[in-house]
């Protein structure tokens, strides 16, 4: 969902657990582990989980930011929104986006432990079957099919079913895991705007129910799934790094430890990286030295940023930055795709909107009261119940001229739909008045963007261009999703709220140009980029890609990637469950000595 870039950040802290195996600050020195992990998002904190099952195996983790723990908001799930832009977020924006009117984007990435799983919007979403099978095409793997990687959707999940009557067409419980680490649950809060939601998807014909959008086929209108247990933020910290894997002996977690490079061992061939170095949170300089592996789990940004640092990526370009070429890889940093975002506010008659716990302090402060005593209430999700994947028709005219990027995968959506039940424009929320907003992601993009060195400071922060909205098949979508809202909103079931269009002059809906420059001026980067170290097939040609099926970076030794950057498509929904299946996959692969 769109985030409200005005969000204030709580003073309220949660006490901080003492963990012996968890570093805050640590002295220089060079330490041996059979395994270091490089980051400690949704990929490093599954093989930091998986890899220490082994009591005879030992790994470090190291998290550049500080730990998941002591932090009210990144606890209380309706208030997620007021972690972006704050100490626990990387703080990354784009280059000016020609696509977004040469404006720049944030780009939210979570900087504490459980990286973003720990700062998102927590929606819990598989992708379509025919994403994964696409997949194991592609890599010529039947492994990755998306019968073949049900062991891992359900190793990754512990749904809890709603309860109450008529719950039980909420989801399919054949297709849910219920004892994995992620806690995943729908908003079961008794609202208003439920009715019409429901309602007018009925009316309009535009959304067909879809009792469960994770099994496979997610088109149409579901119960939205969230990574939720208890009321609280279920993330990659919470459920794979607990109390209990934090006491292993073999596991030590180095927080504030950012990574600056990676170093090979002299007079190998292959090259065979053997040591990362990095700077703990005292400011020293140390290393670590790997004797099985080094596995980069930094994310779709710093990933390639510390792949190129350390001299793996174009050549010509490692150049002009003033870094010495180890390895010529030109795919590192390249391929970035992502979902565009574009929100739209419609205005409503009630007062029953959220935007009163926004607006409200006493109000706000009786919730959370009702949260820290039972862990109940409104507070306990966000403003989003349901979720809407549709497709566009297969006779539209962008397709006399662009090739379906789906490749007329009939489960496959080519776009996004979620209501909130609050203000969701970029802009700050009006003093008066109450609204409902759908936030619209492209599913399907083609534009593609890049991460590369800054030449003129290529140890500082990286020139990230997003491609947002670069290809005309990406603003045909997403106007012909913002004209799906408006025939939603105007059935009957929202008529008596007097919905209206509030972000935007309502005849604009039937001027192509008109409506191309208002999602041009308000759509956001997303957060859900993924290729940058993209995986290919194992004998594809030198350079086009990164990792193969088995993680490894192709052409050197001792080094992985087992994070967002090697998934090779856009998912077809958010990338979080993605990662975790590809981050469980490659454990295995990992543990079985491939």
């Amino acid at each position: 969902m769109a985030p409200s870039l005005s969000s204030l950040i709580l003073l309220s802290v949660l006490p901080l657990t003492a963990l012996s195996n968890v570093v805050q600050r640590q002295s220089a020195s060079t330490d041996q582990f059979d395994y270091v992990i490089v980051g400690g998002g949704a990929g490093g904190s599954v093989l930091a989980n998986r890899l220490t099952e082994n009591s005879s195996v030992s790994v470090l983790l190291l998290e550049a930011g500080p730990d998941n723990e002591g932090r009210l908001e990144g606890q209380v799930p309706y208030i997620y929104q007021r972690l972006f832009g704050s100490s626990w977020d990387w703080n990354y924006t784009t280059t000016p986006q020609a696509g977004m009117n040469n404006r720049v984007s944030p780009y939210f990435r979570g900087h504490v432990l459980g990286g973003s799983t720990s700062i998102n919007g927590m929606t819990y979403t598989r992708g379509p079957a025919s994403n994964w099978d696409r997949i194991a095409n592609y890599l010529g793997d039947r492994s990755w099919t998306w019968n073949s990687l049900q062991p891992y959707f359900r190793k990754n999940e512990a749904f809890t079913p709603p309860t109450g009557p008529g719950t039980q067409n909420r989801y399919d419980p054949a297709v849910h895991g219920t004892s994995g680490p992620i806690g995943v649950s729908l908003n079961q809060v008794d609202e208003w705007i439920i009715p019409p939601t429901l309602l007018a998807a009925e009316q309009t014909g535009i959304f067909p129910y879809n009792r469960d959008g994770n099994s496979g086929s997610p088109l149409g209108i579901s119960w939205q799934q969230f990574a939720i247990r208890n009321g609280a933020r279920s993330s990659a910290a919470t459920g794979y790094l607990n109390q209990q894997v934090r006491a292993r002996r073999n596991l030590r977690i180095s927080l504030n430890s950012r990574a600056t490079r990676l170093i090979a061992q002299n007079g190998t061939s292959p090259l065979r990286f053997t040591s990362v170095e990095y700077t703990n949170a005292a400011g020293a300089t140390v290393r670590a030295v790997a004797r099985r592996e080094i596995i980069l789990s930094a994310g779709v940004i710093d990933t390639p940023v510390l792949l190129l640092k350390s001299g793996l990526g174009d050549s010509a370009e490692l150049t002009a930055a003033g870094i010495t070429p180890v390895l010529n890889i030109p795919a590192v940093g390249k391929n970035f795709i992502d979902h565009v975002g574009v929100p739209a506010a419609w205005s409503v008659n009630t007062t029953l909107t959220d935007d009163e716990i926004d607006r409200n302090t006493t109000l706000f402060n009786e919730l959370l009261a009702e949260w820290n005593q039972s862990r109940t209430g409104r507070l306990t999700t966000t403003s989003l119940s349901h979720i809407q994947f549709s497709r566009l028709p297969n006779n539209a005219s962008i397709f006399q001229t662009v090739p379906d990027p789906t490749g007329g995968a009939a489960d496959t959506p080519h776009y996004e739909q979620i209501l909130a039940n609050k203000w969701t424009q970029l802009s700050p929320r009006p003093a008066t008045g109450n609204w409902v907003g759908m936030t619209h992601f492209n599913l399907a993009p083609v534009s593609t963007g890049s991460v590369k060195l800054n030449p003129a400071n290529p140890q500082g922060p990286p020139l990230f261009d997003s491609g947002s909205l670069s290809h005309p098949f990406d603003i045909f979508v997403l106007r012909t999703a913002i004209r799906s809202t408006a025939a939603y909103l105007n059935a009957p079931a929202w008529r008596q709220f007097n919905a209206a269009p509030a972000a935007f002059d309502p005849s604009i809906l039937n001027d192509d140009a008109a409506l191309d420059n208002y999602i041009r001026s308000n759509s956001f980067a997303g957060a859900h980029g993924v290729a940058t170290a993209k995986m290919g097939p194992r004998n594809s040609p030198a350079g086009a890609d990164v990792v193969g099926p088995d993680f490894r970076v192709k052409g050197v030794q001792g080094l992985r990637i087992v994070d967002s950057s090697v998934i090779p498509f856009s998912p077809s929904g958010h990338s979080m469950v993605p990662t975790y299946v590809f981050a469980e996959k490659a454990a295995d692969i990992i543990k079985s000595g491939v």
